[in-house]
């Protein structure tokens, strides 16, 4: 499902270079003047002081809780399932019987 939206943004960007190149801009040049390098270094400043200053802390946060209850119960359950155990839980469990 997400896939379909990689994959048009990638069709949609190279679109836009050949229509670029079709009205003769080339983005070699642009991106070598120096006034447009200026700009992507402040760009690129402003969003490591957003990231450093504000979105940082949320996202270890947010990372800490995903490690802590989805990853590490997966790891856990997946050595156990290669142990040929069952995950943890379904054990203790009564296992269904079915009859023929």
């Amino acid at each position: 499902m997400n896939n379909q939206g990689i994959i048009k943004l990638i069709i949609l960007l190279i679109i836009a270079v050949i229509v670029l190149g079709f009205f003769g801009i080339s983005l070699k040049a642009v991106f070598s003047k120096e006034t447009v390098q200026e700009n992507l270094i402040v760009v690129w400043e402003a969003a490591r002081y957003v990231w450093t200053n504000y979105l940082a802390a949320p996202a270890r946060y947010l990372w800490n809780i995903f490690y802590n209850l989805l990853w590490r119960s997966f790891i856990e359950n997946a050595e156990r399932i290669r142990g040929g155990k069952p995950p943890l839980l379904l054990e203790g469990q009564p296992e269904l019987e079915f009859s023929e």
